[in-house]
């Protein structure tokens, strides 16, 4: 931190402050002094004499003009909102309760479909579900990923094939 200096910048001649009323005096008196030495305001001969007649008639005049009213639709404004949103409350239960929540096919989930067939025996044979399902949305790469793992296709086995010999596989307990 830089340490405080002593020594002031700002100097004054000397004697100004002994001399200094005495200087502002001087200029005061002298002709060319920014203060003028008359008035710059004057009222009227009599203005307070007659003042308040005056103000009354002012007032009286204010009070017979015809008020203007800045928003005069104001309330039918706030008719018209209310109106508005009544009907936009029901229209939109109207259409609510319009609406038929039917259920297609689109709006059922994989797993759904998936435990209807887990659940119930359909008796078709896999060649009959080959017919049924669309070839088209097929990809070649569907074919070559698997998503099952070892011991999931091992127990499938396990429960549905009665002889391994038939598999040619080896299966080790």
């Amino acid at each position: 931190m830089k340490p405080f200096d002593k020594k002031n910048p700002f100097k004054a001649p000397e004697g100004y402050f002994e001399k200094f009323n005495k200087n502002l005096f001087e200029k005061l008196a002298s002709e060319g002094a920014a203060i003028p030495k008359k008035e710059g305001f004057e009222l009227p001969d009599g203005y307070f004499n007659s003042f308040n007649d005056r103000l009354l008639n002012k007032l009286k005049e204010e009070q017979e003009s015809k008020v203007i009213p800045l928003k005069p639709f104001k309330k039918y404004y706030y008719a018209v909102a209310a109106v508005a949103a009544v009907l936009i409350v029901a229209l939109t239960l109207n259409l609510n309760l319009n609406k038929t929540n039917e259920i297609g096919f689109d709006d059922l989930a994989q797993s759904d479909i998936e435990n209807y067939f887990d659940q119930n025996e359909l008796d078709l044979t896999s060649y009959e579900l080959a017919e049924v399902m669309p070839i088209s949305e097929l990809e070649m790469t569907d074919m070559f990923e698997s998503n099952f793992s070892d011991e999931n296709v091992l127990d499938y086995l396990d429960e549905n094939i009665d002889y391994f010999d038939e598999l040619n596989l080896v299966y080790n307990e």
